[in-house]
């Protein structure tokens, strides 16, 4: 819609409430049923991260690719600050001493190197790791795809 015949409609339904759309039906909405791919197509709306990822950047300069993960980066993380609640899944520092004891949680803690015999390990902190402590993902509409990360865009004449 042109921005004029935009205006003329936004005053109309403003003063006389004429062509006001009815609300959508409760049930035009729900819950993603696809939690990650909804999560990639937010990275992918605000950080371009999806089309960075699967660009060829062998032929691009140091210079050029850090100017693009500025961008990148700025997006993905306003999707993380807006949407996702992480915490560390280990609190002491960076490279300190750790002592990983028998029955450990093996989806919290990964034990690389020179792994052998059986617990407990002693070792260093080689990353803290991360957790998601909440997620808010935004509904969206029934019946979409919810595999499409980013739809096509079709720029009309």
């Amino acid at each position: 819609m042109h921005p004029i015949q935009a205006t003329k409609a936004f005053f109309r339904v403003l003063i006389h409430g004429e062509g006001a759309a009815a609300p959508p039906p409760e049930d035009a909405f729900q819950a993603s049923r696809e939690p990650a791919a909804q999560l990639l197509a937010l990275l992918q709306d605000e950080g371009r991260l999806v089309d960075f990822l699967m660009e060829d950047i062998g032929g691009y300069g140091d210079a050029d690719v850090g100017s693009s993960v500025r961008q990148i980066h700025t997006g993905c993380r306003k999707v993380l600050d807006e949407r996702v609640k992480l915490a560390r899944v280990r609190d002491e520092e960076e490279n300190s001493t750790i002592t990983v004891e028998e029955g450990f949680d093996a989806s919290s803690i990964r034990l690389v190197g020179n792994v052998k015999s059986d617990p407990p390990f002693s070792g260093r902190l080689a990353h803290r790791g991360w957790r998601i402590e909440e997620l808010t993902l935004p509904t969206v509409a029934a019946g979409s795809d919810p595999m499409v990360v980013a739809p096509a865009e079709i720029e009309i004449q």
